[in-house]
């Protein structure tokens, strides 16, 4: 069957309808049953995402530094993120990195190619160091972000004297570094709320409650961090959601995991609306398609299947 593709298609479901083509291997009727279910599916998810962003469907998308609103057909940007927050990151990413570089090495002799990094990584922390002689911290960060430095640092040093990286001094080294990095990235964590909710407060105040009980919320983030995510429990706690496991409770706050772009993150918002009324009319419950619809029948099966 021919797949129609509706006009001034969102890119990111462009690419769905291109992919229908290839969803069965097989020619045959059956096939094109498939097809035709997804080329309906695709079209209702583009006429829902044509209907966000209007009046009254606003959207947040969080996405890097930028928080985005999208609403009565504008989008507004803010940028959340402030200098001092990415220096905090780059000083506890020293700790990280060092870490990273011995641990790749193994305890034991120094590699060549390890000591070169170490060596680098030594020169950069000392010219670290020195601009925070011209470009100081504020007080209250100073003293625990330089002794990360020195910290960082040193342990280079004993590495490079000895020639080798000992399992107690790797270990000693992780036990001093760990809280001071969980309390830099506690600090960061604070800053970037602190903007986030500031701006959102705005938008509240501008759009009025009728519009804020029609917001729909997508956290863009990497896999890793899904779990908690920092700007995921704002929203979580902000719209009274309740957490769980990957998409299982998601409803007016989505994550979107690998997604950076707001189109992506728009098309991603379209499917889970269509699919939650899809589940609430075909199974009664809302959240039974934010799970693999194949999922009961799995368990059913390996619990026979491996019994015993």
């Amino acid at each position: 069957m021919e797949v129609k593709i509706p006009e001034n298609c969102n890119p990111a479901t462009r690419e769905k309808f291109e992919a229908i083509e290839s969803f069965d291997k097989y020619e045959n009727a059956i096939a094109d049953l498939n097809r035709a279910f997804h080329q309906s599916y695709n079209n209702m998810i583009h006429r829902t995402f044509e209907t966000l962003g209007k009046e009254h469907t606003p959207v947040i998308i969080m996405a890097h530094d930028e928080v985005m609103l999208f609403h009565e057909g504008r989008q507004e940007v803010v940028n959340i993120i402030p200098e001092l927050y990415h220096k905090l990151k780059g000083i506890g990413h020293v700790s990280f990195g060092v870490y990273v570089t011995l641990a790749d090495n193994g305890y034991g002799k120094l590699r060549d190619d390890i000591r070169e990094t170490l060596e680098n990584q030594k020169y950069l922390i000392e010219q670290g160091l020195q601009s925070l002689e011209y470009d100081p911290l504020p007080l209250d960060y100073m003293s625990k972000q330089r002794f990360t430095l020195e910290s960082a640092r040193d342990m280079i040093a004993r590495v490079l004297a000895a020639g080798e990286v000992r399992e107690d001094e790797l270990r000693a080294y992780c036990q001093l570094s760990a809280p001071l990095y969980l309390e830099s990235a506690a600090l960061s964590a604070r800053m970037e709320i602190h903007k986030l909710h500031e701006t959102v407060m705005a938008w509240l105040d501008r759009m009025g409650d009728e519009n804020w009980e029609n917001i729909h919320v997508v956290v863009c983030a990497a896999h890793q961090g899904r779990y908690r995510e920092t700007t995921l429990q704002y929203f979580q706690q902000l719209l009274h959601e309740e957490e769980g496991l990957a998409a299982e409770k998601e409803n007016r706050v989505i994550y979107a995991e690998h997604i950076s772009e707001p189109k992506e993150a728009l098309d991603l918002l379209a499917r889970h609306l269509v699919d939650r009324k899809a589940s609430i009319d075909l199974f009664g419950s809302a959240t039974r398609l934010q799970r693999d619809l194949m999922s009961d029948g799995a368990t059913e099966f390996l619990e026979e299947l491996l019994e015993g």
